[in-house]
């Protein structure tokens, strides 16, 4: 039992390297461009599509429905599936948040997994109404994905990589290092390693947080 994560297509926020979260950016027209050629990467690869989930902001809604429309499915939109929210760090640059907020941004890069960015969620938050999100899938569609059929959920950056991290068990400080969430690309997961990482989502007492 797969299912398919992808991020939406880039946005001119992606290119000046700002961060989005809850900030509602659309795609630029590269990003439809990219939007497109996931949906010819699928029908090439002979992906039998069945149900498109997404985030409700623009940017990965306006990705779902172009890749929904060349299989003539609708969009579902689900609560839990949203970027995270980074609070007064939106709409800045990464270098732009250290100068800016410097006291904010270092006592959550000590624990990027529990502690919460200024006026906005942790990972751990991210991680938790993620799975609620993906639980609810997992059961609508257990009989379609049973059969051979797939499901695309379209995200983000930062939603992928904290589900990598976690399922990998990777350290939250430094995954992004290592981690490369291209836009508008799939990546598969099965079912089994949701539920393995699932189970990570809370720490046994004694063990982390």
């Amino acid at each position: 039992m797969s299912i398919l994560l992808a991020r939406h297509g880039e946005t001119d926020w992606n290119i000046a390297k700002r961060v989005q979260g809850t900030t509602d950016i659309p795609l630029n027209e590269n990003g439809k461009k990219q939007a497109r050629l996931l949906y010819e990467s699928l029908e090439k690869e002979k992906i039998k599509l069945c149900r498109v989930y997404s985030s409700r902001q623009e940017r990965a809604l306006e990705t779902a429905r172009i890749v929904s429309s060349g299989y003539q499915i609708p969009v579902e939109v689900i609560p839990g599936l949203e970027e995270m929210n980074y609070g007064l760090f939106e709409g800045h640059t990464w270098e732009e948040i250290e100068i800016l907020y410097p006291d904010e941004f270092m006592k959550w890069q000590s624990d990027k997994r529990y502690n919460k960015t200024p006026g906005g969620e942790s990972y751990q938050d991210l991680l938790e109404r993620l799975f609620s999100a993906l639980g609810r899938i997992m059961k609508e569609t257990k009989e379609d994905i049973d059969s051979g059929r797939y499901v695309l959920v379209l995200t983000h950056g930062a939603v992928i990589m904290s589900l990598l991290t976690l399922r990998d068990g990777l350290d939250f400080r430094t995954s992004y290092m290592f981690i490369d969430i291209e836009n508008a690309k799939a990546i598969k997961f099965e079912r089994n390693d949701l539920l393995e990482a699932q189970q990570k989502l809370y720490p046994e007492p004694g063990i982390g947080k």
